[in-house]
């Protein structure tokens, strides 16, 4: 057990949201060679608020909507958590894109299989 920040959880989304941001913004193949991509506060919001794994309680955590500034989480909750937002992130649901080749690791997670705070 651990004791997690919201801002340790946003720094992990953040880094999976740049997996697949190229293919919500379409950019082009190119583009990454030019230069590194930055994710915005507001596409870090939209992806919390439309993830489906995630319950209410969790997005109200991760969007300061609640008090509560560290929870205690094991270390299957914090695989749980990246699972589920890797799923989203190379959901074309959330890309609008062909993301087939990225997702076959994730098609297993049901949308009721809901990933709640540790306590």
């Amino acid at each position: 057990m651990k004791g997690i920040t919201r801002a340790y959880l946003l720094y992990l989304i953040k880094d999976y949201i740049k997996l697949t941001i190229h293919h919500r913004r379409n950019i082009p193949r190119n583009y990454f060679a030019e230069e590194p991509v930055e994710i915005t506060d507001d596409e870090i919001i939209d992806f919390i608020i439309s993830i489906p794994y995630f319950t209410v309680e969790l997005k109200d955590f991760l969007l300061e909507n609640i008090s509560v500034q560290m929870i205690i989480i094991s270390q299957q909750w914090e695989k749980d958590f990246t699972r589920k937002a890797v799923a989203w992130a190379t959901d074309s649901r959330w890309t609008a894109a062909d993301m087939s080749s990225l997702c076959n690791s994730y098609k297993n997670i049901r949308i009721t299989d809901l990933l709640s705070l540790p306590y």
